[in-house]
């Protein structure tokens, strides 16, 4: 939890494969591509403020080693020089190109990622957007400031504007059409034929996406497709994976062929951490803590935590709320009200009374409101805020009207946590190990730094389909404690 963040909104697309089998072509490169000065500089101003929404840059070793691949990629697209790679400190799984040739990728997304030729896929994709000018023709780009748009969310009954509503954060909505998504495949396809990457590679980086997004909603409890993917921050179903695959075919490309520099990509993410950040805090279940900070809160029974740089989100039945946090300017009240004025912004409000009290010894404000939506829905909207030295905290919840109970043990939960509780939270990182000859899928997840779903983490990580795909002298990727 940070300064700031950016989340990207969520979109899912369906498509019968006849019509997929009919699009399968990559004859769609764009004819003397460019990447406008306009727009790069644009972009540039645009680059810190992104990189710190999400978390910072990932720089050093592995910053450069995915800069290097995406310039391939971007000799490829016959953009060379014209794009801007950065690799962005944030666990959530997703990528992204902004007018101007800037690509982002989280570690998140490079975590699931088993070889170069994978990279270059989700590269290619996003310099295809670029390069086709899929920005200035997007069904939908908007851009949502402040917590308003959790009001929007449960409102409307919009789970993914709720999902995306961050603090002082902006929303970019990447709702491409799905011919501009069958685009940006057929030139990412390409582009991997072009370099000298394996093109199945394309159809593999979405099957691991989707595998992977299933692993989350079973080890959250949640709902698959309830948080943010590239694969479906880019419309996506299980079709397109084969529309992928038989792009690859027309190439020339077989399976036979070994993954590009396999070894390579697995040397660049070791050491890289897994997970959140320390310096972001940790989510374990429906408990968050933040060592550092040292405080902790537990989400109510039902509800699941996502980080993010900025803001901690609460998703429940009924219930949208978000934590964040900042420098005490004045006394608790102001900062409550303060909080207040950012979420409703210009929306029309029947404001409550604050009232003071205490949260396990710690100084709380509650500031309670109401509003009421297009359809006369009346919503509920509450800041909880807390002192602690020179510091606030607070929650914003949202629920409809009567239903704000499902946050009342949320916010009692609200502590400082001791100095051992901080010490015992601990990063999680990719470490490499060589399958020896008595080493099983299972035998090897039993090291993984989990307490659940040992097996099915390690198959996901590793994109293996099954216990049995492990063979001796095979490197394959854990995940284990920082030491």
């Amino acid at each position: 939890m940070g300064s700031s963040k950016l989340s990207v909104s969520l979109a899912l697309a369906l498509v019968s494969s006849v019509a997929l089998a009919a699009c399968a072509t990559i004859d769609s490169t764009p004819d003397a591509p460019s990447v406008t000065q306009n727009d790069r500089v644009s972009a540039a101003r645009q680059h810190p403020q992104i990189l710190q929404q999400f978390g910072g840059a990932v720089e050093g070793p592995l910053g450069t080693y995915v800069s290097s691949v995406g310039e391939r990629v971007a000799r490829a697209a016959g953009v060379p020089g014209q794009c801007t790679f950065s690799v962005v400190n944030t666990d959530v799984v997703n990528a992204f190109a902004v007018p101007g040739c800037y690509i982002y990728i989280t570690r998140g997304l490079l975590a699931i990622m088993n070889s170069e030729d994978e990279l270059a896929s989700v590269l290619g994709h996003e310099v295809g957007h670029v390069v086709a000018d899929h920005a200035a023709r997007r069904q939908n780009t908007a851009t949502l400031a402040g917590l308003g748009a959790i009001i929007a969310g449960v409102a409307t009954g919009s789970g993914e504007i709720a999902q995306a509503a961050g603090q002082a954060g902006q929303l970019y909505s990447l709702n491409y059409s799905r011919d501009q998504e069958y685009e940006s495949d057929d030139l990412g396809v390409r582009y991997l034929g072009a370099t000298g990457y394996n093109p199945f590679a394309a159809g593999d980086m979405l099957r691991a996406l989707g595998v992977n997004d299933e692993l989350a909603a079973r080890t959250s409890n949640r709902a698959v497709n309830a948080t943010p993917t590239w694969a479906r921050t880019h419309p996506m179903s299980a079709d397109r994976i084969t529309r992928a695959n038989a792009n690859a075919q027309a190439t020339g490309a077989t399976r036979d062929n070994p993954p590009e520099n396999a070894r390579a990509y697995l040397e660049a993410v070791r050491g890289m951490i897994y997970g959140d950040d320390p310096e972001q805090g940790f989510v374990n279940d429906r408990t968050f803590a933040h060592p550092g900070m040292r405080i902790a809160f537990e989400a109510p029974s039902g509800a699941s935590l996502t980080n993010t740089p900025s803001a901690v989100i609460v998703r429940g039945q009924n219930l949208q709320a978000q934590f964040s946090g900042g420098a005490l300017q004045g006394d608790l009240n102001a900062y409550a009200a303060n909080v207040m004025r950012g979420v409703l912004g210009q929306t029309p409000a029947q404001m409550g009374q604050a009232q003071r009290g205490t949260t396990n010894g710690l100084e709380t404000v509650t500031l309670p409101a109401r509003v009421q939506n297009s359809q006369g829905q009346v919503l509920e909207v509450v800041v909880t805020a807390y002192r602690l030295g020179d510091r606030a905290y607070h929650f914003v919840a949202v629920a409809p009207q009567g239903g704000m109970g499902a946050a009342a043990s949320m916010t009692r939960s609200f502590r400082q946590i001791s100095e051992q509780e901080a010490t015992a939270l601990r990063a999680r990182q990719i470490s490499l190990v060589t399958v020896g000859a008595r080493d099983t899928a299972q035998s090897l997840a039993n090291r993984m730094a989990f307490d659940t779903f040992q097996l099915e983490r390690f198959l996901a990580l590793n994109g293996l389909e099954s216990a049995t795909a492990l063979r001796v002298g095979q490197i394959v990727k854990l995940v284990t404690y920082v030491r």
